[in-house]
């Protein structure tokens, strides 16, 4: 009995692992933007080998991941893919390799910043629904994009707003810190001068 059951579970194992492998046979992948200290990296999976390999079309990407090295073990499943044509984004590693920020288009309006933290053997999403600052308008398009990391835990970025009705722009940088529980902390704030100043 116990070498029926034995057998059967490596017969489900072969299985399993066959399909894994099937899913992905015939794509073609893209390692990218790996940490710095080597262990991880972005995962671009497209349907086929594009003609030119810095130019991926983005209707051909199947998924964006981000895998351990050398193993390619997936950590995060789906970063996301960016909308209207555009290619995935630049994934931005703190210092430590323990953050990673990951700005995405979801559309020509807007482009939000993802950040994931590293907890045990996962990268976890925090949750930047409120990772902006006050613009002063009513925005039309707004793009929130990570600039660098001024240290692990603590990132710089870049806010560019169009109001309606036409009633202009604002750009600023601003710097947020993560606090333990993941709650975002704004640590400054600077106008810049946008190309519509005079």
């Amino acid at each position: 009995m116990r070498r029926v059951v034995a057998l059967a579970l490596l017969i489900g194992f072969c299985c399993n692992a066959r399909s894994s492998v099937a899913e992905n046979e015939g794509q073609w992948e893209r390692i990218a933007d790996t940490s710095p200290n080597k262990k991880f990296a972005m995962r671009i999976l497209c349907k086929s080998e594009p003609d030119d390999p810095e130019r991926i079309d983005p209707d051909s990407i199947t998924a964006v991941q981000l895998i351990s090295l050398p193993s390619k073990n997936v950590l995060v499943t789906d970063l996301g893919q960016s909308m209207e044509g555009s290619p995935p984004g630049k994934l931005l590693w703190a210092q430590d390799s323990h953050w990673f920020a990951f700005a995405l288009s979801q559309g020509h309006r807007v482009t939000e910043t993802s950040v994931y933290h590293q907890n045990g053997d996962k990268f976890e999403a925090i949750d930047t629904e409120n990772l902006r600052v006050e613009a002063g308008g009513d925005p039309r398009n707004q793009y929130i994009e990570p600039i660098r990391w001024i240290k692990p835990g603590t990132l710089l970025l870049e806010q560019f707003t169009i109001f309606m009705y036409g009633k202009g722009e604002s750009k600023f940088q601003f710097s947020v810190r993560f606090d333990a529980s993941g709650k975002i902390h704004v640590v400054s704030k600077k106008k810049l001068k946008s190309d519509g100043d005079e």
